[in-house]
């Protein structure tokens, strides 16, 4: 997604455009305020942990943050996205007054206006996709790296312990040459590396079930093996930011009320929060539908691909063998490699069409919130109920992503989960 430039503090807006005079987060914490699409750091960041020593290293994952911290990051979240939301919300209001279409060059309409509005939506997904489960999901990522640079440090150092010589057959001059190392000193790094990775999978499992027991916090239900399909596949940080997304959400309405109730319930205080609170359902809207769009338009198509990629050297291993055109045993492997390939896409297929039937069921609700608080907005110039309504919304939000993420079954089998994770890393590097 797009990062956006510094917003004005909460500060500034909440004085100069509606007099209430405190930002309910400010008094106890400074304003660290940190960039979009930056995923901010929990107790402790990723080197922290990959430095600490063993049972040291797994206590430090599984640790919570505090009150403090929390609010601090709730504090941050509020300035950085308000300013947003508040830009949106006024192109929202000048949207039906627009003409649908202009042939008057750079004169504003519908169409140009809905733009803006989708770009300034997306600087809002930014804003709003940092939490503490995107800290977690990262370091994640972070630990899987380190294991697969020790697996390629070891692969590295084994072929060149083929042609490198016993400690005690070496020259004086290679012994202090740090490029030539004896088989004793690659032997000692290999069983390093070999720590290493256990080390780093220990982390794993600590890191993984905070990963689970954070996303359960926020309203998404997930099994080991949901957890382990949501990392593995090009729709899980996806879902993970959408939930994200809406927990921030809930944070934020939950603000807009009480700063709503404060105001005495001003009415133009009270239309203006309440537009804010519509454009958060807009953003849901949005990002519901950029999931769904994307699943059946990017994804799929490709995971068809490979599948039609993998029939096709099939066929063409089958015809070699009749006519004795090959090695056999080589293509008859060859065969196997591909039989999974397009196995594992059809599979990959399913889950993904699951996951977007889950959304968009959820999008539907999601089109009813939106159009029950566009009426609602049009009725909050003559309400002086807002906070009420404000605090149903909310209640709403808890409800709204309540999601039983499916999981891919098949990831008890090795060949499968590394065949998926293959197609996970080929469809990112093609986003």
């Amino acid at each position: 997604m797009r990062s956006f430039p510094p917003c004005l503090t909460l500060a500034a807006i909440l004085i100069g455009c509606c007099g209430c005079e405190k930002n309910p987060f400010s008094g106890t914490f400074g304003s660290d305020a940190s960039t979009a699409g930056q995923v901010e750091t929990a107790d402790v960041n990723a080197a922290d942990v990959n430095s600490a020593d063993g049972d040291s290293a797994i206590d430090i994952v599984s640790e919570t943050i505090g009150d403090g911290r929390l609010r601090q990051r709730l504090g941050d979240l509020f300035e950085r996205v308000l300013p947003t939301l508040e830009e949106t919300r006024q192109l929202v209001d000048r949207h039906a007054e627009l003409p649908d279409s202009s042939v008057i060059p750079f004169k504003l309409d519908k169409q140009s206006n809905s733009a803006q509005i989708n770009e300034l939506l997306d600087q809002a997904i930014v804003a709003l996709s940092i939490s503490e489960v995107s800290d977690y999901r990262r370091r994640i990522r972070e630990a899987n790296e380190a294991i697969a640079q020790s697996q390629t440090n070891i692969a590295d150092y084994r072929r060149q312990r083929v042609s490198a010589s016993w400690a005690k057959d070496q020259s004086q001059l290679d012994k202090v040459n740090p490029f030539e190392l004896s088989k004793e000193a690659l032997d000692e790094s290999i069983a390093s590396e070999e720590k290493e990775i256990e080390r780093q999978k220990a982390i794993l499992v600590k890191l993984k079930k905070t990963f689970a027991e954070e996303l359960s916090k926020i309203g998404v239900e997930v099994d080991q093996e949901g957890v382990e399909s949501l990392l593995s596949s090009v729709s899980g940080d996806d879902i993970v930011t959408m939930a994200v997304v809406f927990d921030n959400i809930k944070h934020v309405t939950a603000q807009l009320q009480e700063l709503t109730e404060e105001s005495g319930e001003a009415l133009d205080v009270s239309k203006r929060y309440y537009g804010i609170y519509v454009v958060m359902i807009h953003v849901m809207d949005r990002i519901q539908k950029t999931f769904v769009r994307d699943v059946h338009e990017k994804h799929i198509p490709k995971l068809k691909e490979f599948a039609a990629q993998a029939e096709q050297n099939i066929k063409q291993a089958q015809t070699l063998i009749k006519v004795s055109g090959g090695d056999r045993d080589v293509l008859e492997s060859n065969i196997a490699s591909n039989e999974l390939t397009r196995q594992t896409a059809g599979l990959y297929v399913e889950y993904l069409k699951r996951n977007a039937a889950l959304i968009e069921k959820e999008n539907k609700l999601a089109q009813k919130k939106l159009a029950t608080a566009m009426n609602t907005y049009d009725t909050v110039k003559l309400s002086s109920d807002v906070a009420a309504l404000m605090n149903t919304g909310r209640r709403d939000f808890e409800t709204l992503m309540k999601l039983k993420v499916p999981s891919l079954r098949e990831f008890n089998n090795e060949a499968i989960r590394k065949e998926f994770q293959r197609m996970t890393s080929e469809l990112r590097a093609g986003r």
